[in-house]
């Protein structure tokens, strides 16, 4: 079968707009993070709109807070509210989409200073 010119090439087009566009990251995820050698575990609901603005909850041991963010070519980057120790904060995650159902970064909390890292992984849609 032949194809005019012109229908490859719009094949290609659209081939490379897929292929360039990002992974939505909307779904339920498991994140276990290590900060300063103590471990924490959070389930976090995100949205990812088309824009790649980034909205939902995460479920700590502290209570449940909302997420703001952007996710933009495999670039995650989130944060959301929480307390330690009566101190307010907020935790930031600077992460890399992996694959469609893992990411992996580092978190930073402030004001008290602290990081190290984190790892999600995609339970649900």
């Amino acid at each position: 079968m032949k194809l005019p010119i012109s229908s490859c090439a719009c094949l290609f087009l659209a081939s490379m707009i897929h292929a360039q566009s990002p992974s939505d990251i909307t779904g339920t995820w498991t994140t276990q993070t290590e900060v300063q050698g103590i471990a924490v575990n959070e389930t976090c609901m995100l949205k990812q709109a088309a824009d790649g603005v980034v909205s939902g909850t995460c479920d700590t041991p502290g209570g449940k807070f909302a997420v703001t963010g952007k996710a933009n070519s495999g670039n995650v980057t989130f944060s959301h509210p929480a307390a330690y120790q009566g101190e307010d904060m907020t935790v930031s995650f600077y992460g890399r989409l992996d694959s469609p159902a893992s990411i992996t970064g580092s978190i930073d909390m402030q004001p008290i200073n602290a990081g190290g890292a984190f790892a999600m992984k995609k339970i649900s849609k």
